[in-house]
């Protein structure tokens, strides 16, 4: 690990202080940055410990308002984020008051896609060329276990995954063959699955080519159903298809800006239906989609000191 870029705060300028439990994981840290930075221009200084220094190094070189308080000095603190009640926005890790509700809660942090999406420009939308795609990792040691099943009642993704290679419409394909192939036709009426494993579409090019896809069958996680592929879809105007749409705040409403599937019967069932679907509907849905993403993710204004929530991916803190 290279740590030359962590910086220690020697300015005298007001500064958005950070304060949070050593259990907080890097993807945490990095939307409440993003999300931060949206809104402040002031540097955001964190409290300086051994173990964050270790996890978040390699990220003060692509953020460079992201600093280190100096032991022993003076911070003027505009706004603190901790867990403390005295400051200005008290974070918890209670996120079950989303995935519990289908109605919208307040004070909870928007999740955020890979990082790599808000550190470079706009994408470019492309035209629909694609009816289905499923992206990932399908490793059956990482994805067949019993955390989702037990924790949230879901099906985990190797089960999906294992179901979805039945279907007569799929097509397995790597990156370079989705990039080669888009404006060809062959995977307009058809379900492709693109494994890490067999050579995805780089990351800061994801985007893009995912935005050629009418739909996109989502699959939870390892440790929790949420995965930012499902916003970057999103914010693309494709329309998911997955069996958490109760994660979401507010949650996803199943034929309005999402199909949902939930037993593993319903699976090939859904695909059939999503590859048949009109084209004005899917156009509908595809609008649905996008008009949610803007209006619930794409930015948070910090506009109340008070509680808020953020997704923790620890699993004590989602049960």
């Amino acid at each position: 690990m290279n740590y030359s870029s962590v910086r220690f705060y020697n300015g005298q300028q007001p500064v958005v202080y950070v304060n949070l439990k050593h259990r907080t994981k890097v993807r945490t840290y990095l939307n409440l940055f993003f999300r931060i930075r949206n809104v402040y221009d002031e540097p955001i200084v964190l409290k300086f410990s051994v173990l964050r220094m270790l996890f978040l190094a390699k990220w003060f070189k692509e953020l460079d308002y992201l600093y280190f308080e100096k032991p022993f000095s003076k911070l003027e603190k505009l706004k603190t984020f901790s867990h403390s009640k005295k400051d200005d926005f008290v974070v918890n890790f209670g996120y079950k008051k989303v995935y519990t509700t289908d109605d919208y809660q307040e004070n909870v942090l928007p999740y955020i896609m890979h990082p790599i999406n808000y550190l470079q420009p706009e994408v470019q939308v492309l035209p629909k060329n694609i009816g289905i795609i499923m992206s990932g990792n399908f490793d059956k040691k990482i994805y067949d276990t019993k955390t989702i099943e037990d924790n949230f009642g879901l099906l985990n993704r190797w089960r999906i995954y294992q179901e979805v290679l039945k279907h007569d419409k799929l097509k397995l394909v790597s990156g370079d063959e989705v990039i080669k192939n888009l404006n060809s036709g062959i995977f307009n009426e058809n379900l492709i699955l693109m494994k890490w494993q067999s050579g995805a579409i780089p990351a800061d090019k994801w985007r893009t080519y995912l935005s050629s896809a009418h739909f996109i069958l989502c699959a939870p996680g390892m440790t929790m159903p949420m995965c930012h592929n499902l916003l970057e879809a999103m914010s693309v105007g494709v329309i998911p298809i997955l069996n958490y749409s109760n994660w979401l705040n507010p949650s996803l409403k199943n034929d309005v800006n999402c199909l949902v599937y939930q037993e593993i019967s319903d699976i090939l069932p859904i695909i059939d239906k999503a590859l048949s679907l009109p084209l004005e509907v899917k156009t509908e849905m595809a609008n649905n989609a996008l008009k949610y993403y803007k209006e619930y993710y794409e930015n948070y204004s910090f506009n109340v000191n008070s509680e808020l929530v953020v997704l923790n991916e620890n699993i004590n803190d989602l049960k």
